[in-house]
């Protein structure tokens, strides 16, 4: 369906072509050629992904388990490998949350019931986190992430002359950051509940995720400004 999607999406952008196109939360490798496909005749297409389709994969996850119902889903290890391929060579410009919270009961863990769910992954707070850990594993550097969810991002929502850089005259929004402290990520109000999975379980490399210490936006304290 996610595939059969972006290709209407593309049909219908060279009708229209003046229309600025983006597609949301891919999760679907199979997706990639039909996206390098358009842009080679031409066709003005962006594309983000999500944290967790680029950290967690279903081959690890343990069937059953409402708590990591979204759409599109989260696929398989060939999948993600792709995701982070197409993220390093460009096709994919940027990542996002598509963060989408709820209590534990919305999950209806206990009862396992993948229909009734909530569907949505928490990881608003934990994004940065995510990317750094997994990105290690894979030769990522920290510019290449800040320019993934910083620059880029920026840019798209039109705001790029004055956010997402550091440099003179740009909002001075910035993480205080110790690359080599780690945690695992433990439930907080009932939210980040798929990412104590991933934080408890047996990836390669390790699990424990690398911390964000303090964020300011325009030079304050975050939840003042």
């Amino acid at each position: 369906m996610e595939v059969d999607a972006i290709q209407l999406i593309i049909e219908r952008h060279q009708k229209y072509p003046e229309l600025r196109c983006h597609i949301v939360h891919l999760s679907a490798a199979n997706a990639l050629p039909l996206i390098r496909e358009a842009r080679a005749k031409g066709i003005r297409i962006t594309v983000e992904t999500c944290f967790h389709y680029l950290c967690l994969t279903s081959n690890d996850l343990p069937d059953g388990r409402p708590e990591f119902k979204c759409c599109p889903p989260i696929r398989d290890e060939d999948n993600r490998n792709l995701l982070w391929e197409a993220l390093e060579d460009g096709t994919i410009d940027f990542v996002v949350s598509d963060h989408s919270p709820c209590v534990a009961e919305l999950k209806i863990i206990e009862e396992g019931n993948i229909m009734k769910a909530w569907g949505g992954i928490s990881t608003l707070g934990l994004g940065l986190s995510l990317l750094w850990t997994e990105g290690q594993k894979r030769g990522v550097t920290l510019g290449k992430i800040l320019d993934w969810t910083s620059r880029r991002t920026a840019e798209h929502a039109g705001i790029g002359d004055h956010k997402g850089q550091l440099k003179v005259g740009y909002d001075g929004d910035l993480v205080l950051w110790d690359s080599e402290a780690e945690f695992e990520v433990k439930p907080l109000n009932d939210v980040y509940l798929q990412f104590v999975y991933y934080s408890r379980s047996g990836h390669e490399g390790g699990a424990e995720l690398q911390e964000q210490n303090y964020t300011l936006c325009r030079s304050k304290a975050a939840g003042s400004c």
